[in-house]
C-alpha cells in the first residue's frame, strides 16, 4: 500500500478532515491534501510527527512504498552534499587569505569567484531548509 493510501486511511480512522489531520501534526492542509493524492511525500520529520501522533510504527508508513524510501535517502544525500561545498568554499577563502597574510599575494578574481559560489550556495542551503519546514 503506498504513503497516501496510509495517511488516508489513518485519517479516516480517526475521523479527521484533512485541517484536523494537518493540525494535529504541525503542517499545512494543502500539504496532507498533496500527500494523499500522491502529489507529493511526507519528508522524514513529518513521518516521524505521523508516527508519534497516531501510534503506528515508522516502518508500517515506509516500508511498502518505494517513492518515500528514495525521497528520504535522496534528503539526506543533498543536504550532506549541500554541507560538503559551503565547508569546502571557507576553505578555499582561507587559502587566500593565508597567501595574502604570508605571501603579500591577493588573489581578487579567485576571491570574489569563491564568495559568490558560497552565497549561492548557502542561499541553495537554507532555501531548502525554510522549503522543507513549510512543508
Amino acid at each position: 500500500m503506498e504513503i497516501s493510501e496510509k495517511i488516508k486511511q489513518i485519517r479516516n480512522k480517526e475521523g479527521l478532515t484533512q485541517e484536523q489531520f494537518s493540525e494535529k501534526i504541525n503542517v499545512s492542509r494543502n500539504a496532507v491534501a498533496k500527500w494523499e493524492t500522491n502529489r507529493g511525500y511526507p519528508d522524514i520529520q513529518n513521518l516521524i510527527s505521523i508516527s508519534e501522533v497516531f501510534y503506528i510504527s515508522l516502518d508500517e508508513l515506509v516500508k511498502d512504498d518505494v517513492n518515500v524510501k528514495n525521497k528520504i535517502i535522496a534528503e539526506s544525500s543533498s543536504k550532506k552534499w549541500h554541507i560538503l561545498v559551503i565547508l569546502y568554499l571557507v576553505a578555499i577563502i582561507i587559502y587566500i587569505v593565508y597567501f595574502l597574510i604570508f605571501h603579500k599575494i591577493f588573489m581578487i578574481g579567485f576571491l570574489i569567484s569563491t564568495i559568490f559560489m558560497l552565497g549561492i550556495e548557502t542561499y541553495i542551503f537554507i532555501k531548502d531548509k525554510i522549503w522543507k519546514n513549510k512543508n
